[in-house]
């Protein structure tokens, strides 16, 4: 891979780092960073090969660009934050200044705002996956629906009482896709559009077990309302999970 690029989930810029030209680019600027020490800094920060650049990592790299003297009466930390901002400085001539943060006390990473566009779409496809998978249990669903017998019961209700194989392989199926999902996009920031995932995927699950009761319905308006409400429900979870984005 000769070209490392992120995407910031925000306002959708992109910044490439060129590893044979050391060249940055973005906003249609290049940049060409003439400092090995802060092209290794960058270079790590691009690869990811680590999730956190401590303060010694930084003073390291530092020295075996620079010389073993260079810098040598100062701690670790001093010489981070140096070549941090110069780092900051060449990114800030490709217009992009948050792609490094903090980790107080302990060193420096890549924002969360920037992700990996190869990841951006290892994303998608988690979403494409999860989204395939419920919309065939619905359909599973609705063909069942189809031929299963509706039964009414003294008060008058309408309902389908499906053979427990189909009702636990359909939550089985709902169970695993949904909890992969969640355990992927558990974050600081996205409870509330998880909650309202969650809540759309607890109104599916009640349907593919079957527990979708009708009031006096005869048996093809059950069906009906029953195929009706479940596609009405998966247009809703594909809204919430567009939230995610």
């Amino acid at each position: 891979m000769s070209q490392i690029t992120f995407k910031n989930v925000e306002t959708a810029k992109l910044v490439t780092l060129d590893l044979n030209l050391k060249v940055l680019k973005s906003s249609g600027r290049e940049m060409f960073i003439q400092d090995s020490a802060v092209y290794v800094l960058l270079h790590q920060l691009f690869t990811q090969k680590v999730s956190l650049i401590s303060y010694s990592d930084i003073g390291s790299i530092v020295r075996d660009q620079k010389s073993a003297f260079h810098m040598e009466d100062s701690p670790d930390s001093i010489i981070a934050n140096k070549y941090v901002f110069k780092s900051h400085a060449v990114l800030k001539n490709v217009l992009v200044d948050d792609f490094i943060v903090t980790v107080r006390g302990l060193g420096y990473k890549a924002s969360s705002k920037w992700l990996p566009v190869l990841e951006e779409k290892r994303d998608e496809q988690n979403k494409n996956a999860f989204l395939m998978e419920i919309t065939a249990i619905i359909e599973d669903c609705i063909a069942y629906s189809e031929s299963a017998d509706i039964t009414q019961d003294k008060s008058g209700f309408s309902f389908i009482k499906p053979d427990q194989e189909t009702a636990l392989d359909h939550f089985r199926r709902m169970n695993d896709c949904y909890h992969t999902f969640l355990s992927r996009y558990s974050a600081p920031g996205n409870s509330i559009e998880l909650l309202e995932l969650r809540e759309k995927i607890t109104k599916v699950l009640l349907y593919a077990i079957y527990w979708r009761v009708g009031d006096s319905l005869t048996s093809e308006k059950f069906r009906s309302d029953y195929k009706n409400e479940l596609q009405v429900l998966l247009r809703q979870v594909k809204q919430a999970v567009d939230l995610l984005d």
